[in-house]
């Protein structure tokens, strides 16, 4: 039986390659290799294959957002008027355009979008709230949340 691609990026020894480098993207390919019992070249040439699938999507450095800045983060929650393809689409289309949008959800629930804003302040946020984001068509309601604190990682303590 042949192996679906979904198949082979969630064999252990990929599991464990991808939980290593999202741990530490910078962890060295002989460390890698160590790790999963396997030789350097076989391990870069598997971490080669996961980046062309898309298992791996990039690497990058988590930077405090108030050393750029924007130490407000907020999450505003968005509902739509209307719940059309064509609709959802646009407003995708349109959140995706606004560069203070860091990331977007599309949820379930009470709302149907989340969005993640970092912001230099509370006057930022209006700004961003009241030009940018009640600009757009076919938003019923926005709900803002403010995160007091955050951690992130898998193990958290």
């Amino acid at each position: 039986k042949k192996q679906s691609k979904k198949e082979k990026i969630t064999e252990p020894v990929n599991v464990a390659l991808l939980e290593a480098l999202a741990k530490n993207a910078r962890t060295p390919v002989k460390e890698l290799a160590v790790m999963v019992g396997k030789s350097a070249t076989a391990t870069y040439e598997r971490i080669q294959k996961l980046e062309a699938t898309g298992a791996i999507q990039g690497y990058h450095a988590r930077v405090s957002d108030w050393a750029i800045g924007k130490p407000l983060t907020v999450f505003a929650s968005v509902r739509l008027k209307e719940h059309f393809k064509e609709t959802i689409d646009g407003f995708v289309r349109d959140i995706s355009r606004i560069e203070e949008v860091e990331e977007w959800f599309h949820i379930t629930g009470q709302h149907d979008f989340m969005l993640r804003v970092n912001m230099s302040g509370i006057q930022d946020y209006q700004h961003f709230l009241t030009e940018k984001l009640a600009s757009l068509p076919n938003i019923a309601t926005v709900q803002s949340l403010m995160v007091l604190k955050h951690a992130h990682g898998v193990h958290l303590t």
